[in-house]
């Protein structure tokens, strides 16, 4: 069984002495932080950080299945397999928000929705979280969306996911995170 820790082990953690703003979009600002270690090493980093209050991934479940989406992924000019997704938006809760996105990119709602983890892409240098959120008892429910265009929605049986997502070039590395959380909350 997998286990989720808060910290692993206790550092004493480094110093930012300055953070510079470098460059703000609507959605992005690059930093340049110069950071102190506790050995007294003195390190500068460019950090992203995201704007707003992160992200929902939604890992919709039925009795037998599993719904993806294909969108298409502009900074890779393609498209990719993912969960239903997207930002939170201001005074909005994560499941909240989970629920408003489920039923936005695939018409569905959940009457079970739980918080199993959050995730970071890169925290090395991008501060992005990802909430991954559990969503069981679906039930139909459409929301108009933000989307550009319509959505494919791909339902897989639950027994054959690891063999069906394996034939799509690109895959959302939260996708692959999700399914591994998820495996472990039910085995």
């Amino acid at each position: 069984m997998l286990l989720f820790f808060k910290h692993y082990i206790y550092h004493t953690m480094p110093i930012i002495k300055n953070k510079t703003l470098i460059s703000s979009t609507k959605l992005f600002e690059i930093s340049r932080l110069d950071i102190e270690f506790p050995n007294n090493v003195n390190m500068e980093y460019e950090v992203i950080g995201g704007s707003g209050n992160g992200a929902v991934m939604i890992i919709p479940v039925s009795n037998t299945s599993m719904f993806f989406v294909m969108e298409y992924a502009a900074a890779i000019d393609s498209y990719a397999l993912t969960f239903p997704k997207g930002k939170i938006d201001n005074g909005e809760g994560i499941l909240e928000a989970a629920n408003r996105e489920l039923q936005e990119e695939i018409g569905y709602k959940s009457a079970s929705l739980e918080h199993v983890h959050t995730i970071d892409l890169a925290p090395g240098y991008i501060d992005h979280k990802t909430h991954i959120v559990l969503a069981k008892n679906l039930s139909l429910s459409k929301l108009p969306g933000d989307e550009p265009e319509q959505l494919e929605i791909i339902e897989i049986p639950l027994r054959k996911i690891n063999e069906k997502i394996k034939k799509y070039k690109y895959i959302d590395s939260r996708v692959l995170a999700s399914l591994y959380i998820y495996d472990n909350l039910v085995s």
